[in-house]
């Protein structure tokens, strides 16, 4: 259902198997600014009747054309993996809610008796919640510098992952 809205991305769907690595990220950074990479990706969703009989999908995907890292992280190998770090766990957590909006959707009562406006709304709410969700790990993380906080976020992820079923 989602293919043709992640291709245009070249999109990378989120996969405990494969991690991101360097070479993903394949946009041009900007010059000057203070960020050290940028992870782009989205959250994508759809849903389908047939029937009374509800598909719903979600997935998160990695975009490598607006995705970037800067040519000085990559001269250092121990700054470059503390950064690759903090840009794998934004991933993470798209993925967290890729899987937050699936379990929401199962748990709806009836929704093929609802409107696609009420369907949109509560995956608006996810999107939102994960958007806070995103800024708040880098105010707490220090955008990644912090580097206690930084370990601790990255611990509390991928526990969330394990906790959180996998599509």
């Amino acid at each position: 259902m989602l293919e043709h809205d992640i291709a245009p991305h070249r999109g990378i769907p989120w996969s405990a198997a494969r991690p991101l690595s360097w070479g993903d990220f394949q946009g041009a950074a900007p010059p000057g600014g203070e960020e050290a990479a940028k992870t782009a990706y989205g959250i994508y969703y759809a849903w389908k009747c047939r029937g009374r009989a509800f598909e719903f999908q979600a997935i998160a995907a990695f975009h490598r054309d607006d995705s970037w890292v800067k040519a000085l992280v990559l001269s250092d190998s121990t700054e470059s993996r503390r950064v690759l770090g903090h840009e794998q766990t934004h991933f993470d957590i798209a993925e967290l809610y890729a899987r937050r909006m699936r379990q929401r959707f199962a748990a709806i009562a009836r929704p093929c008796a609802k409107s696609d406006d009420q369907l949109s709304f509560e995956a608006r709410r996810i999107l939102d919640e994960e958007r806070a969700f995103q800024r708040r790990y880098d105010a707490e993380t220090g955008h990644g510098l912090e580097r206690r906080e930084q370990a601790a976020w990255e611990a509390e992820i991928r526990r969330q992952l394990r906790l959180t079923a996998a599509p």
